[in-house]
């Protein structure tokens, strides 16, 4: 079972989101993130997809909330504050990406995988406060 760390990317009230191509799904809309290497730490693997994915490295550490996947894995949402006002970029164009700065009630639950909808619904909010 892969251990999986999202970066939840906060500015100003409003949370990061991508929709992105992948190849086993399609398209689908998800917190930038990823595997979770050998010998890396939660933070380092969310910070490293973030800079991967959306080329953003301005970012603090605000917190973590953890919860397990649909298969038995556990999801690591790092929440960081970004410190300026830079915007992510499209790294890779077969990745099809496009980005979504949205307030936690805008966020399309329909779209995420049940583990990440927990965390919208339940831990999100509280984080904004």
């Amino acid at each position: 079972m892969k251990n999986l760390s999202m970066a939840v990317v906060i500015r100003n009230g409003l949370i990061l989101i991508q929709e992105r191509f992948r190849r086993s799904k399609g398209m689908v809309i998800e917190f930038p993130g990823g595997s979770v290497d050998i010998g890396e730490s939660r933070f380092e693997a969310a910070i490293r997809e973030l800079r991967e994915e959306t080329g953003l490295t301005s970012v603090k550490h605000f917190d973590c909330v953890t919860l397990t996947n649909e298969f038995g894995g556990d999801i690591h949402y790092i929440v960081l504050n970004l410190l300026d006002n830079s915007e992510p970029k499209v790294v890779d164009p077969i990745r099809k990406q496009t980005f979504y700065w949205l307030k936690s009630d805008n966020i399309p639950l329909n779209d995420f995988y049940e583990a990440d909808r927990e965390f919208i619904t339940l831990h999100l909010p509280k984080l904004l406060e």
